[in-house]
């Protein structure tokens, strides 16, 4: 990866366009961190649900995080993953235990602080 400080702003390069890294003309720095986590969420937890056999499509994820705003860096507190898919109900309960699974098997999460608190949360809708 490379990097560029441009005026007050540090940008990512990608031969798929570049991402400016300042939250006023792209993502923060923390907002990357966040979104890497729930991302990296998201694909593993496709990945359980293939293995455990649970078709599903249209899955959605929201984000939030909090900051230590009391700490002289403002470091990232807690994050809260959600997914939205639709997944046949008789595989609802087997798709909800496979939620737990997720967080020992994103790398991501796995380097964050370990006091950052992390929860995952999954919603059913109907499928189309």
């Amino acid at each position: 990866m490379h990097l560029e400080k441009q005026e007050d702003t540090i940008e990512l390069f990608h031969e798929a366009g570049n991402w400016k890294l300042k939250k006023e003309s792209g993502f923060s720095p923390i907002q990357m961190t966040v979104a890497a986590a729930a991302a990296c969420s998201g694909y593993v937890y496709a990945k359980i649900l293939k293995k455990k056999r649970i078709p599903y499509e249209n899955m959605e994820i929201e984000v939030d995080y909090t900051q230590n705003l009391d700490a002289p860096v403002h470091v990232i507190q807690s994050i809260h993953i959600r997914f939205q898919l639709a997944v046949a109900k008789e595989h609802h309960e087997q798709a909800e235990k496979g939620l737990k699974l997720v967080k020992k098997g994103c790398p991501v999460v796995q380097s964050l602080n370990p006091e950052v608190q992390i929860t995952e949360q999954v919603k059913f809708v109907s499928g189309e």
